[in-house]
Parts: C-alpha cells; structure tokens; sequence
C-alpha cells in the first residue's frame, strides 16, 4: 500500500459512491477546473509525483486522498516509467467497488456525472468505454483524425484484474465480463504548442525505446509497418474530414505531429537493432 498522506472516511454524504483517480505532478494551473468537475464523487484519489507547486494545496481544499507515487515505477529524473504501476496504487486506495481514471488535465461534463451516477447506484460489475472531445482554445473540436475516441476510463472493481502495460496502460478485463459505451463524452484540453507536443511525444518513445531494449529487424519492421497502418488510417481520416465535416476541426499542424510520432519511432528503432 502507497503511503497516504490525507485520507477522507468513507461517509458518502450524497456522493456518488465511486473513486476516482488522478496521476498529478505541478497541476496547479489546471487541477481546480478539473477537481470541480468530479466533486460530486465520494472519493477523488491524488496520486502525485512530488509536485513543488500548489497543486497538493488544491488537492487538499477538494478532500482529497492524497498519495505519493512509488519510487520504484519512476525514472532517475522523477518521470513515471512505469504507468500502469502508479494507476493500480490508486486501485489499491480505492474506498468504493466503482472506480473512475481521470487525467489531470480533463474535465467531465454534467451530462456524463449523471450517467456515471446512474450506473454506480445499478451497481452491476461491469465496465465501459467512455468517449472524449478535445477542446481548443475552450471550443470543442468536432472533427478529429483520432476520432472517435474512447477509453476505458470506468469501471466496477470486480469486474477487472489490474492495469497493464508500462506504457499506453489500460485496464485488464476479467474473462467474460462485457463492456459498452457511455452515450456522454469527457473533454481533453489540448495546446497549440507544438513544442510541447513534442517533447510529451519524445518522452514516451523513450520508455518505449528503453522497454524494447535490443530489436531484430523483422522487429523493427513490424513496427513500422503497424505505425504506417496507423498512419494511413488517419490521412484517410483527414481527407473525409476536409470534404464532410463541418465542425470545428483540428488544426493540421496538431494532426501532423500524429504522424511524426510514428516517424521517429521507426528512427528510433532503427539504432537498436543487432540481429537480423
């Protein structure tokens, strides 16, 4: 068990009887609009990664439980490697059989709490996809190569294993338990920033890069070949897009960094064969 460093009995008061979980490390600028958003929830769980800012201040004027990611699923620098490791610490300090996984940085609308809400008093061990729209400079983007986008973000305890993966984590579904989709959508603040985009991209392809260790080249064919398909997958997208959506689009230098993505994988890669 994680050490707590705050942690709220279970009295309900009303609240929605699920936890949810939240990875935060020098959130301070965004939690509040976040933690505003769930406060409805009966338990909101702070796992942080040893913020210097206000963001556990925050956390504490939402009641939060308050935990410390552990030491061993971080790198020398304090960055997560491992990010399946720190999502199943909030598992383990989870008060209530429902559990929600929310990033620090996105915002549930009214609509989907009802619905949550509506679910958890039913009660039936299950879990569900839960679908997310990007916003941009506070408007919602309606056309999106990476659309539609869900995750599965709810889900009854007894209805999973644990998280896994190091990497692009998800939650484990025990054998024969189904999963459906909510009809309401949670909102993923973007920027515009492409420099930031890149260096939250560089990041992750070097826990991928370090996971992978030594490849073979059919290795590192393989995974080119899976990013191309990708790749082509959103083009596709991105052309539909332009001649039948009407909405608010994404940028296309937002959507380009998709594709860069999976380039500099492939470049990545290519130094870490030593086998044919």
């Amino acid at each position: 068990m994680p050490d707590i460093i705050k942690d709220i009995p279970i009295d309900g008061q009303g609240k929605i009887e699920c936890s949810v979980g939240i990875l935060t490390f020098n959130n301070a600028e965004i939690l509040s609009a976040t933690l505003e958003s769930v406060k409805d929830f009966a338990q909101i769980i702070i796992c942080d990664g040893g913020s210097t800012d206000s963001t556990i201040d925050i956390a504490k004027e939402f009641d939060c439980t308050i935990i410390l990611q552990d030491k061993k699923f971080k790198r020398e620098d304090g960055k997560i490697k491992d990010f399946a490791g720190v999502r199943n610490q909030m598992l383990d300090t989870a008060n209530y059989k429902w559990f929600f996984c929310l990033d620090s940085d996105e915002i549930l609308v009214p609509e989907l709490v009802t619905e949550i809400k509506e679910i958890v008093q039913v009660n039936k061990p299950t879990a569900f996809w839960v679908p997310r729209k990007y916003v941009i400079d506070e408007k919602i983007v309606d056309c999106a190569t990476t659309y539609p986008s869900r995750q599965m973000r709810l889900f009854h305890l007894d209805a999973v294993n644990r998280y896994i993966k190091t990497i692009h984590e998800r939650i484990e579904l025990k054998t024969g338990v189904p999963a459906s989709e909510l009809k309401n959508f949670m909102l993923i603040p973007m920027t515009t920033n492409t420099d930031a985009i890149q260096k939250k991209w560089d990041y992750y392809i070097d826990l991928e890069e370090e996971r992978a260790g030594d490849i073979t080249l059919r290795r590192w064919i393989m995974t080119c070949m899976e990013n191309l398909k990708i790749s082509t997958l959103y083009l596709f997208r991105l052309l539909r897009n332009s001649l039948f959506c009407s909405g608010n689009r994404m940028p296309i230098k937002l959507e380009l960094q998709r594709h860069l993505y999976h380039i500099n994988i492939c470049k990545r890669f290519w130094g870490r064969i030593k086998s044919f």
